[in-house]
């Protein structure tokens, strides 16, 4: 087997573009590498390209019509939380932070009719749902088009489903959100790591498993996020170790960082 660090070396030099893309792929997949280190500050522009479309979508809605099961959850035990902290006929405000799939709506919403769904993704994605809402008739359904419009509204449970780290400016992100937050949050599938000094908030990651696709994501201080919970006067309910994505994370040894772990970490305003 090649030595991890001479794959990733390998696969960053310029020549590696030249690299027919499934052997890349089997390089990295028999190697079970996801994510690589990078020197970025930040998330480049237009990092997350947008793949998503009506049709995608109303197949969703078709799909859950038929088989009452959705596409894709982050945190499979959310509806769960919800049914224990709401009663089916209970008032409450639900932001989904980078929602993207109509199917996880439908099933949320199934479940409790007087909750009002919060929505707020990239402006194309927000588009779409505006034109399932209206055709669709769905009136609890609510899209949040930016930041500035999050702010007319209060909301008592917000979920960030695998989508934090995809964020550039998460940090003001979680300065407008958190205020807004009455009563609990939840942050799925979302990579932490600890690290001695605590003097990087975050390191740029690049990741490979939708190759040729390239994607960027924050891996994040844990005790730095925890701070930041902390100061909007949340305290920790649980902080559990996802385990639907397993992968090697050895190509990040020498960044002097420990206890990288793929984390669901739910939090309840004190």
């Amino acid at each position: 087997m090649l030595d991890l660090h001479y794959i990733v070396k390998l696969y960053n030099l310029p020549i590696a573009k030249f690299f027919p893309g499934f052997i890349r792929k089997i390089l990295l997949k028999k190697n079970k590498i996801t994510f690589i280190p990078t020197k970025h500050k930040n998330l480049p522009t237009n990092n997350y390209p947008i793949q998503n479309s009506i049709k995608f979508q109303e197949d969703l809605i078709k799909f859950y019509k038929k088989n009452q099961i959705i596409s894709f959850n982050s945190y499979p035990n959310l509806k769960h939380i919800l049914k224990k902290k709401y009663d089916k006929d209970t008032y409450f405000n639900f932001l989904d932070f980078g929602g993207d799939k109509i199917d996880f709506y439908l099933d949320i919403s199934k479940n409790f009719k007087n909750m009002r769904y919060f929505l707020i993704n990239q402006k194309k994605i927000n588009n779409i749902f505006i034109n399932l809402k209206n055709k669709y008739n769905y009136k609890n359904l609510i899209i949040i088009e930016d930041l500035s419009e999050l702010k007319k509204f209060r909301y008592d449970f917000v979920f960030f489903g695998s989508t934090l780290q995809y964020l550039d400016d998460y940090k003001n992100i979680l300065s407008i959100v958190l205020p807004l937050t009455d009563q609990f949050i939840l942050f799925s599938a979302t990579h932490f790591y600890t690290s001695n000094n605590h003097l990087l908030d975050n390191i740029v990651a690049k990741q490979l498993n939708y190759l040729p696709k390239e994607h960027y994501l924050y891996f994040l201080d844990l005790v730095n996020f925890l701070n930041i919970l902390k100061s909007h006067n949340f305290i920790e309910n649980f902080n559990q170790i996802n385990s639907n994505f397993p992968t090697n994370y050895a190509t990040f040894k020498n960044l002097n960082i420990d206890n990288i772990y793929y984390r669901d970490i739910f939090f309840k305003k004190n």
